[in-house]
């Protein structure tokens, strides 16, 4: 399990660092959409319930003052008048002995419900001397609220009887179905977005991670096979030198060139590395562009055979370490991959307003060869970051660098800046 675990590239981690973030907002929100969820089916559900209750209870305070003994009977007079057309029914219970008779029935506009349905509540309200809360089915198979309540006359000493009233409560438990239907899908509607913005917030966040992981190793990479050239020449050179002596001046100047290159390598990567990490903002200020380009030719193009310079004054906006890194790039290509026969590089340098152009007579650039791609180069069986890193430098200046192969031979490097 470990060596697996060793063995994930950046961007497995960053995987399964996305689908553990989405996995955790995704689990927080169901949680709090269904806690509110439940209780908003819950407290739906007991307002509903107390306010049928509270059409019962007026109801059931009315019977139970009209309600009185004479003479030994129960007399119910005007109960009937005062249930009128009420949306409740009525019905009256009285205690005979150890059973219940019943006294009154007047369902109202609610469906009949069977009187062996209700006394078992008539029951429990006598006997325990209290308002029993249940529910009945009525003779069409409706569910009806129920409300028992018992009740004694002046010449009794312990409950005589049991009024209970009921109504329909079909069309609330209805409403509160509907309620809890949308509460549960709106709900899931909710996670379902949620799990999908999770999924994009931690795509968007762990991109930005892989970014930088991916600059970091891009970084790595580039400055390893940039390195790689120079210090296997110093090696080469180094031990060849030892081995003969006669040719030690030769080979230590050639130790210093490499080491030169090594150098500016190593400038060109740290400083495009601060650029792309935000360390090192793009320092925008005139310089004299033909001086720049002059001074970049005398420092590097001490390899060539001939050098044409031809440039002309012209001030330019900008950063002039950013563009000297793609002038002196371009011009160390020229050099490095212009030569012919081994005799040396004949190189073109040309500078106009907004224009720098850069030509050798060699080869050329390969055939199909994506120019500006990392560790590609004008010349077969060459490698380098030359091209790429000028063609970001002359990026970021808003301009645009273009390399061809020139019909009379050789390659064409050209600079265009913005005025």
């Amino acid at each position: 399990m470990n060596s697996r675990r060793h063995r994930l590239t950046t961007a497995d981690r960053l995987r399964s660092l996305r689908i553990r973030l989405i996995a955790v907002f995704t689990a927080i929100t169901l949680t709090g959409v269904t806690g509110m969820a439940f209780a908003g089916i819950q407290v739906d559900g007991h307002q509903r319930e107390q306010a049928l209750l509270a059409d019962l209870r007026i109801t059931s305070s009315a019977v139970l003052s009209l309600i009185y003994r004479e003479a030994g009977t129960l007399r119910l007079t005007g109960v009937a008048d005062a249930i009128g057309d009420r949306a409740t029914g009525v019905y009256v219970f009285e205690r005979r002995g150890d059973a219940l008779g019943p006294a009154l029935a007047r369902p109202g506009r609610t469906q009949l419900v069977p009187l062996r349905r209700l006394e078992p509540a008539a029951w429990s309200s006598i006997s325990g001397n209290q308002s029993v809360v249940a529910k009945a089915t009525a003779t069409d198979g409706t569910t009806q609220q129920l409300l028992a309540v018992a009740f004694a006359v002046e010449s009794a000493g312990r409950p005589t009887g049991s009024v209970v009233v009921t109504i329909d409560a079909q069309d609330s438990e209805a409403a509160h179905a509907r309620l809890a239907l949308t509460l549960i899908g709106g709900g899931i509607g909710f996670v379902l977005l949620a799990s999908a913005g999770a999924y994009l917030l931690a795509r968007r966040s762990t991109r930005i991670a892989g970014a930088a992981l991916d600059q970091q190793e891009r970084f790595l990479a580039d400055a390893a096979h940039e390195l790689r050239t120079p210090l296997t020449t110093i090696r080469v050179t180094a031990e060849a030198a030892l081995v003969d002596a006669d040719h030690q001046s030769g080979a230590l100047r050639k130790v210093i060139r490499s080491a030169d290159r090594m150098t500016n390598s190593v400038e060109t990567l740290l400083t495009r590395a601060r650029m792309i990490a935000g360390t090192r903002e793009l320092r925008l200020e005139k310089f004299r562009l033909d001086q720049l380009v002059a001074e970049v030719v005398e420092d590097t193009a001490a390899g060539a055979r001939s050098v044409d310079l031809d440039v002309e004054a012209v001030v330019s906006h900008g950063d002039p370490a950013i563009l000297r890194m793609a002038v002196r790039n371009l011009v160390e290509n020229a050099v490095r991959h212009g030569a012919v026969d081994g005799h040396g590089a004949d190189v073109l340098v040309r500078v106009r307003e907004g224009e720098v152009v850069i030509r050798d007579h060699g080869p050329g650039l390969t055939s199909g060869a994506p120019a500006f791609d990392r560790f590609t180069s004008t010349a077969p069986g060459s490698s380098g970051l030359g091209l790429s890193i000028a063609d970001w430098a002359v990026r970021l200046h808003r301009g645009r660098l273009s390399v061809a192969t020139d019909p009379e031979g050789g390659a064409v490097a050209r600079i265009d800046l913005p005025e």
